[in-house]
């Protein structure tokens, strides 16, 4: 869920029933249609939380304020380059919707259904099939051992099935599954998950951000590369851009190898067939921070 201003919580509460859990400024919470819902807790202050929020996201909704503003375009712009092909424009008696039908029409965000209370968000092609979670949070369960709270990124996760920590490589077997706190025997993409994991130890979590049944992961691919029109600067030379995976930033460069590109991540990824969405942090508030997009070969 994305909004150019603060949520009040007279808004929340049209929105959400309960908020579960707060996790590196992002909210993670329950909407009253019984779906999960995150959001940036501090954007526009920072863009980096945003393209965390938006790299686990499956659909989105966009909050229309009382005034259009540069920001909207940002969040638009942003969503015109991801993965994301569905979602909701959240409406009430004051937002401005004849200057985001104006302005917005021809996006993909300009499309989203129009509501003044989201409905049940429809299943969804999921964006990757590899089965992957994220590590968002990871605790000790006495009588349990290490488990960790991630979001279920692709495919289907099974009890006692083996997986591999990203990027160490060190494999792992999910030795049990939680969805809202009921054991589970499998989880599927899109779900707020815990598991519980056997050969993993607290200093794994030092550098591992990823849970996957594939262990592929490189720093350095070649790309197809798409910038937006609206960011002026030449991304080749800078040095001050971010994007997100799995719901962790990386740096990242890009270099032109003769009639391709490639892209330097500032920490191993896997290869995964969808849009990474790129921004400049060196750029103020009210700047177009969104660069363009690159998608992996």
């Amino acid at each position: 869920m994305f909004s150019s201003k603060e949520l009040s919580e007279e808004r929340l509460k049209h929105i959400i029933s309960k908020k579960l859990d707060s996790i590196n400024n992002m909210q993670i919470a329950l909407a009253k249609t019984g779906d999960i819902i995150v959001y940036p807790l501090d954007y526009p202050g920072s863009i980096s939380t945003f393209l965390r929020v938006l790299s686990i996201s499956d659909a989105a909704v966009f909050v229309l304020n009382q005034e259009v503003s540069a920001l909207d375009a940002e969040i638009a712009l942003a969503l015109e380059y991801s993965h994301i092909t569905a979602g909701f424009v959240l409406t009430d008696d004051y937002s401005d919707v004849q200057s985001f039908d104006t302005l917005f029409s021809k996006y993909k965000v300009g499309k989203f259904t129009k509501t003044g209370e989201i409905g049940k968000i429809p299943a969804l092609p999921a964006k990757n099939t590899l089965p992957a979670v994220s590590i968002d949070k990871h605790f000790i369960v006495k009588g349990i051992g290490q488990v960790v709270l991630g979001f279920v990124l692709g495919g289907r996760i099974k009890k006692g099935e083996k997986m591999y920590l990203i990027p160490s490589g060190k494999q792992v077997t999910v030795k049990s599954i939680q969805v809202m706190d009921q054991d589970r025997e499998s989880c599927e993409t899109g779900e707020h998950v815990g598991l519980a994991l056997n050969n993993v130890d607290e200093k794994d979590f030092d550098t591992n951000y990823e849970i996957s049944s594939s262990n592929d992961v490189k720093s350095e691919f070649s790309c197809v590369f798409t910038k937006t029109d609206f960011y002026k600067l030449d991304p080749f030379s800078s040095s001050v851009m971010t994007c997100a995976v799995c719901g962790r930033n990386f740096g990242l460069s890009l270099k032109r190898d003769g009639e391709s590109v490639k892209v330097s991540f500032s920490k191993p990824i896997l290869s995964k067939q969808e849009s990474i969405i790129i921004a400049d942090t060196s750029l103020a508030i009210g700047k177009n921070r969104i660069v363009g997009s690159i998608l992996l070969k």
